[in-house]
């Protein structure tokens, strides 16, 4: 076989963006200027904090030690900022302000996340964790990092999500996801106890009362005394003495802010930043000052062009690439909500998305201006949201020539849904629970049917080990045909309709399904679980499995080549020009369809 090199050659890293976790402001002992720090996540690489002069706009940026990046963040003193990261290895950084070091980086045990980071009102900084639902206590004066305890004994809560110190003494957790509610932490005694109401969390602490809005609806409040933890009514207008948090943007839309030392007030709303001398000044977005990080690549299409579309892992913006001259484009946010886009489809020139965490299903116009502050373009459509927040099947162009997506549930809940946006009137369709308690994880189609994998996946909750299944969905009369998977058979998103038949990934292994027969004719097992599939013609499909690319022959599944890949691969086209382009993390390659198949 060829070597490496030949086949396959690295593009590029196109894909770049921000995706702000948290900030905060310091004065910062390098000059004495106040700053704004902003927790920077890059999926698919090594997470940074980035600084930005409050007068100036200039900035700089400092990559943490390891990790993707961060949801902790804490200016502590005006010495050091402690970071608590994710979403590998729940690192907590100190960085050292006055000589521009980090310090030895320690390690949450058994945890892959930092969540919420706040000081306590005795020094320490505490923060929350998953999967393990704990409450972690940092020490920065010696450096040392201790469990204080697992927040809820429901074993099924994995979240210690939302955390609050504004009660002397106490350290306010809010826990689930599958049931969320409040503890609060006693610092002397070391000991939790329940607080609230469930659903909710702490948004404000005064000497009057202790403030709760619900996770859903931040316009739900109950209110308790600080001093007896015991509910107290309203009827003092308690509501009104809460302590403004957001300004108005240009569209009319609230957006959260930071007071700064001086009065001033600062935000951030995705790839931009601002800063405010008072609350009814008009919001003038600006551009992060730093240059954006290559970010891993989440999906890709090809367009009728040429063009390679394809979204972030994080951080709601989408790119394209020209491979004709190497130009690449990164949007701004295609959306107000957070989270990331998956599916990506074109119908009549425009191009079509479904985004996590609104369940938000959008739509671009490449040949219009970029106005998405106003909801022009991209335009937001009705979500499938709340009851469905991700779209983990992705999207296809359905048989009817519908931009169709495949949903997960809400946080907490296990479940999925189909959508259907019609690209001429825009109109959504949302058909809930193809199969109950089980999100939609694949989705394709042909020119009659639309195809479906499901398992018990969701957010916020553990993998629920149930048989999976397999669907046949019709347009017009709706589920027509469901296949059960034999116990321990795990499906996933790679489900591809071709020739005339389904393939399916099931397991390690790769079955067709004839849709006239409505049965499973053929079965091929692999070493590893199937990632990706696409077509490379008629006689070649491209298989991607661990670390390597099977081609293998569509009709018996026989293996043809296998081909080592620099890394994962979870999303791959291939382009009218017999071009393969596929992603490993933020790295984009290509080779030419021609040599991983020669004489086929």
């Amino acid at each position: 076989m060829e070597s490496l090199e030949t086949l396959y050659s690295l593009e590029g890293r196109p894909c770049r963006n921000f995706t702000i976790f948290a900030y905060t402001n310091m004065i910062d002992p390098w000059d004495s200027k106040e700053k704004l720090v902003l927790a920077n996540f890059t999926p698919g690489g090594i997470g940074s904090i980035i600084f930005i002069d409050s007068i100036t706009g200039i900035g700089e940026s400092f990559e943490l030690p390891g990790d993707s990046g961060a949801w902790g963040l804490v200016n502590w003193n005006n010495e050091k900022l402690i970071v608590g990261t994710c979403s590998q290895y729940a690192y907590l950084h100190s960085f050292d302000l006055k000589t521009r070091t980090w310090a030895e980086s320690l390690k949450a045990p058994n945890e892959k996340y930092f969540w919420d980071m706040v000081e306590g009102s005795d020094g320490m900084i505490y923060g929350g964790t998953w999967p393990g639902c704990s409450l972690m206590r940092y020490d920065p004066n010696h450096h040392t990092l201790e469990n204080v305890g697992r927040v809820s004994d429901n074993p099924k809560n994995l979240y210690s999500r939302y955390l609050h110190a504004g009660l002397p003494g106490y350290i306010f957790i809010t826990y689930g996801y599958d049931k969320a509610a409040i503890s609060a932490f006693h610092m002397e005694s070391g000991t939790f106890r329940d607080f609230g109401m469930p659903g909710y969390r702490v948004r404000e602490v005064t000497d009057a009362f202790i403030a709760l809005e619900k996770l859903d609806n931040e316009r739900d409040l109950v209110f308790y005394h600080p001093d007896t933890f015991e509910r107290i009514s309203d009827d003092a207008g308690l509501a009104e003495r809460l302590t403004p948090r957001a300004v108005l943007l240009p569209n009319g839309k609230p957006n959260r802010v930071k007071k700064l030392t001086d009065g001033r007030m600062a935000g951030i709303r995705g790839q931009d930043y601002f800063i405010l001398d008072h609350p009814e000044q008009q919001v003038e977005l600006r551009r992060i000052p730093v240059e954006a990080p290559p970010t891993a690549i989440h999906s890709m299409i090809a367009d009728e062009n040429g063009m390679i579309w394809g979204c972030t892992g994080l951080g709601q913006t989408i790119f394209s690439y020209d491979p004709a001259t190497g130009a690449f484009w990164n949007s701004s946010g295609v959306c107000d909500a957070g989270g990331e886009v998956y599916g990506m489809q074109f119908a009549g020139g425009r191009l079509f998305m479904s985004a996590y965490v609104g369940g938000d299903h959008i739509v671009y116009d490449p040949k219009l201006p970029w106005d998405q502050l106003y909801n022009h373009n991209p335009k937001t459509l009705r979500p499938a949201g709340p009851d469905f927040i991700r779209p983990e099947g992705r999207s296809v162009i359905g048989p009817d020539g519908g931009f169709w997506t495949g949903w997960s549930a809400k946080y907490g809940t296990y479940g999925g849904a189909l959508s259907r946006v019609d690209p001429d009137t825009l109109e959504v369709g949302i058909w809930a629970d193809p199969v109950p308690e089980q999100q939609i994880c694949g989705l394709t189609a042909d020119d009659k049917y639309l195809y479906f994998t499901t398992n018990g996946g969701a957010s916020g909750l553990a993998y629920k080990n149930v048989p999976n299944h397999f669907g046949v969905w019709s347009p017009e009369k709706g589920l027509v045909h469901l296949h059960r998977f034999e116990e321990n058979v795990m499906a996933g998103n790679a489900v591809l309709a071709a020739g005339g038949r389904v393939f399916v990934g099931a397991g390690a292994s790769i079955r067709i399904f004839d849709p006239i027969t409505m049965s499973f004719v053929a079965e091929r097992t692999i070493d590893d679980t199937c990632s990706w599939m696409v077509i490379l013609s008629e006689k070649a499909m491209g298989v991607f499995s661990g670390n390597r690319l099977l081609v293998m022959d569509p009709d018996d599944l026989s293996i043809i080549h296998i081909i080592p890949t620099p890394g994962l691969v979870r999303t791959a086209v291939v382009t009218e020009t017999q071009h393969l382009y596929f992603a490993v993390d933020a790295a984009l390659y290509r080779c030419k369809v021609s040599e991983l198949n020669p004489g086929r």
